[in-house]
């Protein structure tokens, strides 16, 4: 009950949030709405005085109605085709045609040639992924975004890459001379640092002086090799001499950066900023002691990715944000080969933070430049947040436990849907990242469930979200949000049937020893964790039915196309939800009343079918289908089936058509109601099919079949009846309640002039006729013998008297056209 309690509680908060976001979309909405309302009216105020002050039109002037502009004749133009111009024959103005004497026959027009299909053309957001990709190949071949025209591919790629790897060599030179000087003592410590950003200064001071002139491109490289010297040496006096406190270390590190991304913006250098980034996560490796400092390090590398994230709201370079995304978590990969749970406080905050700067490092530039994002900025996305969750799920589950990991999932999806509201309210056009975001937000709260909650509260969970999910999207007429509900709804089923359904009846511990108490809690559980799911459904197809779609919150540029349609959307609901409610009443039924009464399990299970039956009769009712009621006909096969294999067996019916053990009246009540059951519905479903003429066969089939049931009911009972109280009647009673069923046939099929059943009750006294000389006559002791052949008798003479009472009327109706089925 405690969980069930959780349930609640969250059920309550999911219901909760979204209706405060929801409060807010509305209020921004009406906002929009009013602004719209006065530009709407000054735009109709701007038109009238268009109207009031431009001059009218002679047409109108005069009052004559304005007459459609005639084309004007098109002069032929002369080509000059190998010398003087050809001269292009009169116009023929075609004549009205002559109504001819004679008729004539048409040419008949040549059939068009099959046209082929045009080949795919890439979207826009595909173009502008390969667009990004081909910008970043060309400036790691030539330097450059674009291959300069006028210059040889040799001089753009010698030139580039000789300086790019002698600046790196140089970099690295650096980096050994400091180590070297620290293996051997050459230079004390703050020598080290001196050296180390006199040399980085000096190159900045030479780069700066070659920039703008021949050798710009040099300048370029020593920029960026000095801003990577200058992160050695602040690196080095803090984390490796310990000269610096953290505080201006990090201060420090932070005027670096700030340096490096104003010299790459104002330059418009990406080599510079390249090189700096290259220097300066190269810079923990080559300075390296194998002892990691957790704090240092990562505080270190997060103001490198501040620095990137500052030059990405100016400028798109995606390769500086790709290259500081993969050294970043290369250098967190490679220090966490000396992590201990005991360092979780001092690892999982950077972590977090790291996320949050490539998340809004990938699209900063797209919102502020009002530019949209492509293929690569989604893949980007997608990466960093499953990287960050994997890595994350292992640290919070090492350290705290499984359930703690909620304690990620859900601020990741409240980060999330802060960017949608965030969207929504500046009014961005960018529809991939958008879809990208409302998925995100909804996986990360699908994830957090199953992390709270145990196993069997999951799908609960899920079925709540996705009703409030296909909720939302009706509010805010948004496609993709109502795509993911009935994604949802997908897994929700799917759960349903392989997990909860598997789980608790199908590999279910055993009721017989649970006390009664325990037993109607696990009751109450069950209805909660299987009525939820059902009714989550019947909910969306009542919110299907009554959506209306209208103009929302969700630009329709941002949306997506719907997959599923609404209308079949509601079939599969309505009809989906009426299965699991009748696979679940059909286990619960069957273990609860095992459980409470055995014997009463079987009629109600019956029942059960019949009222499935019931909801498919009305729908062939009201919809008047062929498919429907061909359906009707198998679920009423169904019904059958159980009756003749499961229901019979049980009560141990032998080869002598007599039920097992000791006749009972509280069995016969059952059996009554579990045939009497049967054979109304078959009975009913005949009466109302017999005159639809799309069903009329399946009408005829119920009716024949519900003839069947009473017949095999009635000789069953009556058969065990007699073997118990009145053993010697028992042949002849059979052979009497057959030629009462043989009469009935036959005044049946006269009153209704149905010549099948006519031919029915004939035969059935041919049958009884020969039981009665060939059987009973010697099983049957001398009292019963005379008792049974006295009331035969008469029932034969009851039938020819019907057949003598109704001669003329029998005589006429032959002679025309008699129905066939009942």
């Amino acid at each position: 009950m405690d969980e069930l309690l959780v349930v609640i509680f969250i059920a309550a908060l999911v219901l909760f949030l979204p209706l405060a976001i929801l409060t807010i979309l509305v209020r921004l909405r009406r906002d929009q709405q009013l602004q719209l309302d006065e530009l709407r009216r000054a735009l109709v105020a701007i038109r009238k005085e268009i109207q009031r002050t431009g001059e009218p039109a002679e047409s109108t002037a005069t009052g004559e109605p304005e007459r459609e502009k005639q084309p004007e004749p098109v002069e032929p133009v002369e080509e000059a085709v190998y010398g003087a111009p050809a001269e292009l024959p009169p116009p023929v103005v075609a004549q009205p045609p002559q109504l001819a004497a004679t008729s004539f026959q048409p040419h008949p027009e040549p059939e068009p040639k099959p046209v082929a299909a045009a080949p795919r053309e890439p979207s826009a957001f595909e173009t502008a992924a390969k667009e990004t990709l081909k910008r970043i190949w060309n400036w790691i071949i030539v330097g450059e975004e674009h291959v300069p025209t006028g210059v040889s591919m040799e001089y753009a790629v010698a030139s580039q890459w000789l300086l790019r790897i002698g600046i790196l060599i140089l970099i690295v030179g650096v980096g050994f001379f400091l180590k070297y000087s620290v293996e051997h003592g050459l230079i004390n410590e703050v020598g080290r640092v001196a050296l180390s950003t006199v040399a980085g200064l000096g190159m900045m001071i030479v780069g700066t002086r070659l920039l703008g002139r021949k050798y710009h491109l040099i300048g370029q490289g020593l920029l960026g090799g000095g801003l990577a010297t200058l992160y050695f040496a602040v690196f080095a006096a803090a984390n490796f001499y310990h000269l610096l406190e953290q505080t201006p270390a990090f201060v420090l590190m932070s005027l670096i950066t700030v340096l490096a991304g104003a010299v790459a913006v104002r330059f418009n250098s990406i080599l510079v900023i390249v090189l700096g980034i290259i220097g300066g996560y190269g810079t923990p490796v080559m300075l390296s002691t194998g002892v990691v400092n957790f704090p240092g390090l990562y505080g270190y590398m997060l103001v490198l990715g501040i620095g990137v994230l500052g030059v990405c709201y100016w400028k798109h370079w995606p390769l500086v944000n790709y290259l500081s995304f993969a050294a970043t978590y290369l250098l967190f990969f490679a220090s966490m080969r000396t992590y201990e749970v005991d360092h979780f406080w001092e690892v999982m905050p950077f972590l977090a933070c790291f996320f949050v700067l490539f998340s809004t490092m990938t699209f900063l530039y797209k919102i502020v430049n009002a530019s949209k994002s492509n293929l690569l900025d989604i893949v980007a996305l997608l990466v960093n947040a499953g990287v960050f969750y994997v890595v994350a799920y292992r640290l919070v589950e090492e350290a705290h436990g499984r359930e703690w990991v909620a304690a990620v999932t859900l601020p990741l999806a409240a980060f999330y849907t802060g960017h949608v509201f965030y969207f929504l309210r500046r009014k961005l056009i960018d529809r991939e990242l958008l879809v990208v975001f409302i998925g995100l937000a909804a996986f990360f709260l699908a994830v957090t469930m199953p992390l709270v909650l145990s196993s069997q509260w999951v799908t609960v969970s899920w079925a709540i979200q996705a009703f409030v999910l296909l909720w939302i999207a009706g509010k805010i007429e948004s496609e993709f949000l109502r795509q993911v509900a009935y994604l949802l709804y997908a897994i929700v089923l799917f759960r349903f049937c392989a997990v909860d359904l598997r789980g608790q009846f199908l590999r279910g511990p055993s009721a017989a020893d649970v006390p009664l108490g325990d037993y109607l809690r696990q009751l109450v559980e069950r209805i909660v964790m299987f009525g939820v799911p059902i009714s989550s459904l019947g909910g969306a197809y009542w919110l299907l039915q009554r959506q209306k779609r209208a103009a929302g919150i969700v630009d329709p540029a941002n949306d997506v196309d719907g997959w599923i349609q609404s209308a079949w959307a509601m079939r599969l609901a309505v009809g989906i939800a009426l299965g699991m409610l009748f696979v679940y009443l059909h286990l619960e039924f069957e273990r609860t009343f095992g459980y409470l009464y055995s014997p009463v399990k079987l009629p109600l299970l019956t029942l059960l079918w019949l009222v499935l039956c019931g909801l498919v009769l009305y729908e062939v009712l009201q919809r008047e289908s062929r498919v429907l009621a061909a359906l009707l006909l198998v679920f009423v096969g169904g019904v059958l089936l159980k009756v003749f294999f499961f229901d019979l067996p049980s009560w141990r019916v032998s080869g002598a058509m007599l039920y097992g053990g000791e006749y009972s009246f509280r069995d016969a009540s059952l059996r009554l109601i579990d045939f009497g059951a049967v054979v109304g519905f078959l009975a009913g479903g005949y009466a109302l099919l017999t005159n639809r003429a799309h069903a009329k066969s399946a009408g005829a089939v119920l009716g024949f079949a519900s003839l069947s049931m009473l017949f095999i009911y009635l000789t069953l009972e009556l058969n065990s009846l007699l073997h118990t109280y009145v053993e010697g009647l028992r042949p002849g009673g059979i052979s009497i309640l057959w030629s009462l069923f043989a009469l009935a046939l036959i005044l049946r099929g006269i009153g209704k002039n149905l010549r099948v059943l006519r031919y029915l009750g004939l035969a059935l006294f041919a049958i009884v006729a020969w039981k009665v000389f060939f059987v009973d006559l010697s099983r049957l002791d001398q009292f019963y013998r005379i008792v049974a052949f006295v009331l035969l008798g008469i029932l034969l003479l009851c039938g020819s008297f019907v057949y003598l009472k109704y001669q003329d009327s029998f005589a006429v109706k032959s002679q025309s056209k008699e129905e066939e089925v009942p």
